[in-house]
């Protein structure tokens, strides 16, 4: 039978332990330097004994640095039988931690064996569906990949997400103009508001260039006309003679759109012919 390791097998058993005490004349030395310091004190020096200064402070820094020398020296003794100790349960902690990697290692590939499984069999759900407007992948969910969440679930879930797409695109084609454009926006962001947002953006500039063609009063250049009676071609009317005449007009695109506004203003048939 493989052995195990059980959290009640790394339970930490002190088998001896002696706290560390220590007398020693501490408190005594700090009495000391608190009575003796105000003889030290900066009012004490000027220029007339500077040199006494360099001497004093000298003394306090030697005396300082002895001290605490004793202190660190002290402390290295009383210290290193943790450091071994915590050393060795460092050690021992790595070791675990080295092996739980590996193996969650193995885990997470499984795991993901798992999904990738259960996402191609969405996706060959999703197939069956017969819809091609959006690619599955759009539509994917990663909460469906859960083992808590059921295939009944994500087959209800695809379903309600196609008939949403179909209402919004029915809804677009309504709208009776850009409808291809809006809709290949929609079906790229799959954003019903944005998409009418947009929509309206599009209506609205149109207004706005058809009104300003109204306003322009730029005379249409011609830079050709050809007035050759023989040019010419009667057509009979019950009330008036039609005429047809070939002619190439420059000129803005604000002036083109108020020439085509006239003539159907004014019941003149006219076609674009490719140059």
């Amino acid at each position: 039978m493989k052995a195990e390791i059980q959290e009640t097998d790394l339970q930490l058993v002190i088998q001896g332990k002696t706290l560390g005490s220590l007398t020693t004349n501490a408190m005594q030395i700090k009495s000391f330097v608190e009575s003796i310091l105000p003889n030290y004190d900066a009012a004490n020096y000027n220029e007339s004994n500077i040199e006494q200064a360099k001497k004093d402070k000298a003394a306090l820094n030697k005396a300082s640095k002895a001290l605490n020398a004793k202190r660190l020296e002290l402390e290295k003794e009383f210290m290193n039988p943790f450091t071994a100790f915590k050393e060795t349960i460092g050690d021992t902690v790595k070791l675990i931690g080295d092996c739980s990697a590996k193996i969650d290692v193995v885990v997470k590939q499984s795991e993901q064996k798992y999904k990738d499984n259960k996402k191609a069999a969405i996706q060959k759900l999703f197939d069956g569906k017969g819809f091609s407007l959006v690619p599955f992948n759009k539509l994917f969910d990663e909460k469906w990949l859960n083992k808590t969440t059921k295939e009944k679930d994500i087959n209800s879930d695809i379903d309600e997400k196609i008939a949403k797409i179909k209402d919004d695109i029915a809804t677009l084609e309504a709208i009776g103009e850009d409808v291809d454009l809006l809709k290949s926006l929609y079906l790229d962001t799959l954003n019903l508001n944005s998409t009418i947002q947009y929509a309206n953006t599009l209506k609205a500039n149109r207004e706005k260039v058809k009104a300003e063609s109204k306003n322009v009063t730029a005379p249409i250049v011609q830079t050709q006309t050809i007035p050759e009676p023989e040019k010419e071609t009667v057509i009979p009317a019950s009330q008036a003679e039609l005429y047809v005449r070939a002619f190439k007009v420059t000129g803005t695109r604000e002036d083109i759109i108020a020439l085509g506004d006239f003539m159907n203003g004014r019941g003149i048939k006219f076609e674009k012919i490719e140059i």
